[in-house]
């Protein structure tokens, strides 16, 4: 059985809440990273989740570095 270790992050950008996390299989120490997205639109609550991706990475922080980015351009691209 792996054990997952993992750490998150929550900002602000352009009115959106990122909740951002990464998390390590211990298996393989690889770290892998997932976001959601929550906003409110005429009254309503609003989200959009990044997740299931493929990308690997050696560090929690470069997982969370390039998750926030990601999330960032999604923001932009959907305003």
């Amino acid at each position: 059985m792996s054990i997952i270790s993992g750490s998150v992050a929550n900002l602000y950008y352009n009115d959106r809440l990122i909740i951002a996390f990464a998390s390590q299989n211990q298996s393989d120490k690889q770290w892998t990273a997932g976001a959601e997205i929550t906003w409110t639109q005429d009254g309503q609550r609003r989200s959009h989740s990044i997740g299931g991706l493929t990308d690997r990475f050696k560090t929690g922080e470069d997982a969370e570095k390039f998750i926030i980015n990601l999330a960032k351009a999604w923001v932009d691209a959907n305003r």
